[in-house]
């Protein structure tokens, strides 16, 4: 798992790119503000995204654009701790396809006793990182065009999530947590 390489064709690689910056002799194709430093962190930040705003999205393979995207598992395999920590997450809070606790406990954790389940769980994975692109491009790409335009999104974003997650309902005093 997390260990060969990772290709998107397609609007989806285009809003891949337009999220990161780009590295080395790749060229940039967007002129847009860039929310991550890399691939790897949109990699990891969008099916998050995607899951909380319960937005799985698919690739088209009538779609014209010919852009491509994607990772070497080399740098895969270096961040396969945390893509694992980040699938079982996944698998765990997913309730969309109907399983029993056990059986999405056993897709999260048993990936080489459940060849199948755990090719599920990376098609559930797949589906909300491309969810979670579609809700980032929207978010700062779509809409922003001016740094006021990056700023207020960027605020707005942060606010809402504090308000769904109910972060500021979250009474925690730092002294107290440090005596312990």
């Amino acid at each position: 798992m997390f260990d060969k390489d990772v290709q998107i064709r397609g609007r989806h690689a285009t809003y891949w790119k337009a999220l990161a910056k780009t590295r080395g002799n790749a060229a940039d194709t967007s002129n847009n503000f860039k929310i991550f430093e890399n691939y790897m962190a949109v990699y990891m930040i969008a099916p998050i995204i995607g899951l909380m705003n319960e937005r799985r999205g698919k690739i088209d393979p009538a779609d014209e654009n010919k852009d491509t995207a994607g990772m070497l598992a080399e740098i895969l395999i270096k961040n396969q701790s945390k893509l694992k920590y980040i699938y079982r997450l996944i698998v765990l809070l997913d309730r969309s396809e109907g399983l029993t606790d056990k059986e999405r406990i056993d897709r999260a954790f048993r990936e080489n006793e459940n060849e199948a389940g755990t090719k599920a769980g990376l098609q559930l994975f797949h589906a909300y990182f491309l969810g979670g692109l579609e809700v980032l491009h929207e978010s700062f790409v779509e809409q922003c065009t001016t740094d006021d335009d990056f700023m207020y999104r960027m605020y707005s974003f942060i606010e809402e999530f504090k308000r769904e997650q109910g972060i500021e309902k979250t009474v925690l005093d730092i002294d107290t947590l440090l005596r312990r």
